[in-house]
């Protein structure tokens, strides 16, 4: 549907690169279903509720739902624009793709386990902070406490989370590196080389994130989870300093 959307419309990128991937093939669709499958997988992990009260308490998760949602479709974003750029079918990239779905499918429930604990304690703060008293917030209290995390235990959640983002932006990479090499046979221009080269160097930034958060909490124990944890936001600071360094300087190259 997304490839639907371009064709006949924009076949150029704001930043000219000619998108050879606008007809969907059989791999991307393949991958839109398990994405979709691993968004439904966080769905019906969770308990119909069978009471209002059980209700509410469902509520307290909502802030992880839409953390994992955001992370999921940031990544299906990724994927999408990969083939929308470059349009590849070849063998390196189907066992790249496999690999990466591989790592999204065994990533969800650890995703899932984290952010909901992260979303249940922030909204559970908020809530408090407003005077809530009712019964689902003592409920959600008891749970919180007896579902507190060691110190091993938050070492050991924070690296799974980083060595399965790791991995897949890692596969993503190699994607792209893959697509350069074949840069002749895609007949990329010299501005496209550059601008996938850029794509290389934004993945390497992400790759650079996620060993920094693990090595944190590796070096510094399950009471550096936090800090850890904050460095993802160096993303929103660094891949948008790249992006204003690439178009300064594809306008004094191109």
């Amino acid at each position: 549907m997304a490839k639907k959307f371009f064709v006949g419309r924009n076949e150029v990128s704001p930043e000219g690169f000619r998108y050879r991937g606008l007809a969907s093939s059989r791999l991307e669709n393949m991958t839109d279903a398990i994405f979709g499958f691993a968004i439904t997988l966080l769905v019906i992990a969770s308990q119909v509720p069978t009471t209002y009260v059980e209700l509410q308490v469902s509520m307290y998760g909502f802030l992880g739902f839409i953390f994992c949602i955001m992370l999921l479709l940031g990544l299906w974003n990724n994927h999408n624009n990969f083939f929308l750029h470059f349009g590849l079918q070849d063998s390196t990239t189907k066992i790249l793709n496999f690999l990466f779905l591989f790592v999204l499918l065994f990533y969800v429930y650890p995703l899932k386990y984290l952010f909901s604990y992260l979303g249940t304690a922030i909204y559970m703060r908020i809530k408090l902070a407003l005077g809530d008293s009712s019964e689902a917030m003592r409920q959600v209290l008891e749970t919180v406490k007896q579902s507190g995390l060691s110190s091993a235990q938050w070492v050991d959640i924070m690296v799974r989370f980083g060595l399965g983002l790791f991995l897949m932006y890692l596969f993503l990479l190699l994607m792209h590196v893959n697509a350069y090499k074949k840069r002749e046979a895609l007949q990329l221009s010299q501005k496209e080389s550059y601008i996938a080269r850029t794509f290389m160097q934004a993945y390497g930034l992400l790759l650079f994130i996620c060993m920094l958060s693990i090595a944190t909490v590796l070096v510094f124990g399950g009471r550096s989870a936090a800090i850890a944890g904050s460095i993802y936001g160096l993303s929103a600071v660094l891949l948008p300093a790249h992006k204003r360094w690439r178009t300064a300087r594809m306008k004094k190259l191109f």
